[in-house]
């Protein structure tokens, strides 16, 4: 299980690579108790230290303040997936600009314009605009974030990504980041792999998961 002390670094490294930013965003890990370690609500991530985190089972904090207001779909993604022991949530400007140019799609939704994107994220779902907090956001999402699905994006509102550790749900976040910039600095015109080129990547990169009895060996 992922260490607490880990938490800050993260947070520190989502800004530096501006994934979140001001109060926005927030991030948690399953803990070997069952229980998660959340960030507080209103506070800036990069400020955090590890007693700052929020422990909370079956939706009671435990220990420390007040959760993060998006606690309820980080339930519902660590009920709906046993595989994942992190989630990052945040609010980038690509992420956001991406979202709202292009059209709502439960499977995938961004070009694949290089093969890194394809082995990384694979497809992304982008749901239509649903209130942050809400009970309906926090269904949607466990929905689409299907066993092979590493990440989404929300309309009007970013994007999560998700893990067994922090290492790879940041990493997912910033392969995210830069198909997004990609997208959104073309103006949406700039050609994506040849769809022949991604089956075969999307392939591959199934049977790494195949091989690692899970979606994130790639």
């Amino acid at each position: 299980m992922e260490s607490v002390s880990l938490l800050p670094s993260y947070c520190r490294r989502l800004y530096e690579r501006e994934l979140v930013s001001s109060t926005g965003g927030n991030l948690s890990i399953r803990t070997d108790r069952g229980s998660i370690l959340i960030s507080p609500t209103g506070r800036a991530l990069v400020d955090l230290l590890p007693d700052d985190f929020v422990e909370v089972t079956l939706g009671e904090v435990v220990a420390g303040s007040r959760p993060s207001k998006e606690l309820p779909f980080h339930l519902a993604i660590y009920q709906a997936r046993p595989d994942v022991h992190a989630v990052i949530h945040g609010h980038c400007a690509y992420a956001v600009a991406a979202s709202t140019l292009l059209p709502a799609d439960p499977i995938d939704s961004l070009p694949a314009y290089y093969a890194g994107y394809v082995m990384r994220v694979g497809r992304l779902p982008l749901l239509p605009y649903l209130a942050a907090g809400s009970v309906e956001l926090s269904r949607a999402v466990a929905e689409v974030l299907t066993p092979s699905t590493k990440a989404v994006l929300l309309q009007n509102h970013g994007f999560i990504s998700v893990g067994p550790e922090l290492e790879t749900a940041f990493n997912t976040a910033d392969e995210l980041l830069d198909a997004a910039k990609v997208f959104v600095l073309s103006g949406g015109r700039a050609r994506p792999l040849p769809e022949a080129a991604r089956q075969t990547l999307l392939g591959r990169a199934a049977a790494a998961a195949d091989l690692a009895q899970g979606p994130f060996s790639s």
